[in-house]
């Protein structure tokens, strides 16, 4: 079986040089937190080139933390409660076993400068975080992911509430209940309007017997209108041939009173 690791034991006391407190280099398994917290100076920790696998439970109590230094060891997973330190401005991860990182860093607001390089991220924490070879691109990495993290967090509370929400009024029964009805008025609707239909069909019936019955009328009345119209034509003619006659005989009668008297 492998052997465990030895917890070894620092003087913390020995490694504060005013603001920052040096553990680099010590061969550390677990961070000596409660040691570091008594010293309320202390705002930037280094912590890099140990044998750290985790943080601790109470790391995250480091609240007045700006810079952490946690490079070149072999931290598998980071507290779920990381994004505690909303002080860090300064975060150095290099060479270590991180897959991803978690949604707390979306409370990371003032973080600056973030290095993962050396990780074997998942594609998808890749793609966030970029290369990180550069200062520009540690600078990018700490806002990209920062930003990734608090909208990922704002989707996920929002399809728990969702989850959490009790059904509204009548959605489960209402929408049965409803589409049975919606079923109802559908056969009411079409029972209707198959009366409907026949009246109409009834009607459009006794409409073509009424334009049977009337066209024959209104056909037979234009010939008759015309043989009235040549009977009183032929008629009037007849009147004017009589009147011209006797207005002809007449005027001859006339014309010979007229010569006998001169004569």
């Amino acid at each position: 079986m492998p052997k465990s690791l030895d917890k070894v034991k620092v003087n913390v006391k020995e490694r504060i040089d005013d603001e920052t407190c040096d553990l680099s280099l010590s061969e550390l398994t677990e961070v000596p937190v409660r040691e570091i917290v008594s010293f309320k100076r202390v705002c930037i920790l280094d912590l890099s080139s140990n044998r750290l696998v985790t943080l601790g439970r109470n790391f995250t109590t480091l609240t007045r933390l700006i810079k952490l230094d946690l490079s070149k060891n072999q931290i598998r997973a980071l507290p779920d409660d990381f994004g505690q330190l909303e002080q860090l401005r300064h975060l150095d991860l290099y060479n270590n076993c991180l897959e991803h990182v978690p949604l707390s860093f979306g409370r990371l607001r003032r973080l600056r400068y973030l290095d993962l390089k050396g990780n074997p991220l998942t594609p998808a924490w890749v793609k966030v975080v970029g290369s990180c070879s550069t200062l520009k691109d540690c600078q990018q990495a700490a806002k990209n992911t920062v930003s990734v993290c608090v909208n990922y967090k704002n989707e996920v509370q929002a399809a728990q509430e969702r989850q959490m929400a009790p059904p509204a009024v009548g959605d489960a029964d209402g929408s049965s209940s409803s589409n049975n009805s919606t079923k109802a008025n559908n056969n009411k609707q079409s029972k209707k309007t198959k009366p409907n239909n026949k009246l109409k069909a009834k009607k459009s019936g006794a409409a073509a017997e009424n334009e049977l019955t009337i066209k024959p009328v209104n056909t037979n009345t234009k010939p008759n209108n015309q043989k009235h119209n040549s009977k009183k034509k032929s008629a009037n003619g007849k009147w004017f041939k009589f009147l011209s006659g006797v207005a002809f005989s007449s005027l001859l009668t006339f014309m010979l009173l007229f010569i006998v008297n001169d004569c």
